[in-house]
């Protein structure tokens, strides 16, 4: 057994505890504590960042397939959930971050897309970085947005049920929603900047369609703050824009990653 399939079993196995752990507090009808984040959710970020070091860095280069990177932006996206559930409380997005992480680590150890390793400029791998950043920041966007779309429902049938009686004020839902576009936006702008700069030939690397599916996504969240910020949008309209944006930007990189890797070149 690999260094890499070794700690990425333990930091699944820790995942999948953390899950359980905010799931049984779930069913108990108590607020998600934030020990059960820090100290399961805290080791299994350790070993899943240690595990990536030894997955992605090779002798030709970087991994970044799929699977790979999308096991990446698993690992950034809990570390955010456990550093953000310090000043707000962000403990309920680890339900949902969590058990996909747990998922996808397997995934990116034993499924062969095909990709090649190859070595990266550093402009091209701060580009890479960003977008990494950009992806886990607005893959918490989403789990706010889908958590909220529950909280409205609930409101306007005239009661909150189940565990949604846990969950902050919904006003207080939609600053964090906000907060993390903010984030996510300015990342996604720095990493399209980045990528205009240091990319050479957007047709000659098939990139163009991930280029224009990434940049309409970014109009959709831009639309979405702009809104917010002149219009008030808030509830039902920021959770359809929000979805909206990221299915975009999933399909501009998952998608066309997909095409690439596994359909064309089993073609």
């Amino acid at each position: 057994m690999t260094a890499a399939e070794a700690l990425g079993l333990i930091a699944t196995f820790l995942y999948a505890l953390s899950s359980l752990l905010l799931y049984r507090q779930f069913r108990g009808q108590a607020a998600p504590s934030r020990a059960v984040l820090m100290l399961p959710g805290g080791l299994a970020v350790a070993a899943h960042a240690a595990g990536l070091y030894f997955l992605l860095v090779t002798d030709q280069g970087l991994r970044l397939g799929l699977f790979s990177v999308a096991s990446c932006m698993a690992a950034v996206g809990a570390g955010l959930v456990l550093v953000s559930s310090l000043y707000r409380p962000f403990q309920w997005i680890g339900a949902l971050v969590f058990p996909f992480a747990a998922l996808i680590i397997p995934a990116s150890l034993w499924i062969d897309t095909g990709y090649n390793a190859h070595p990266l400029e550093h402009g091209i791998g701060l580009h890479v970085l960003l977008s990494i950043l950009a992806y886990a920041v607005l893959v918490l966007s989403a789990c706010q947005a889908l958590l909220l779309m529950v909280q409205d429902r609930q409101l306007k049938d005239g009661h909150i049920r189940g565990v949604m009686r846990l969950f902050p004020p919904m006003q207080v839902m939609e600053s964090m929603l906000f907060d993390t576009i903010w984030l996510g936006q300015s990342l996604l702008t720095l990493a399209i900047l980045f990528g205009f700069m240091y990319v050479d030939d957007l047709f000659a690397q098939h990139l163009v369609h991930k280029t224009v599916l990434t940049l309409v996504s970014w109009v959709i969240f831009a639309v979405l703050l702009g809104g917010r910020h002149l219009r008030g949008w808030r509830g039902r309209t920021a959770v359809r824009f929000t979805l909206a944006g990221f299915a975009v930007l999933v399909v501009a990189f998952f998608g066309s990653q997909l095409v690439l890797e596994v359909i064309l070149d089993r073609a």
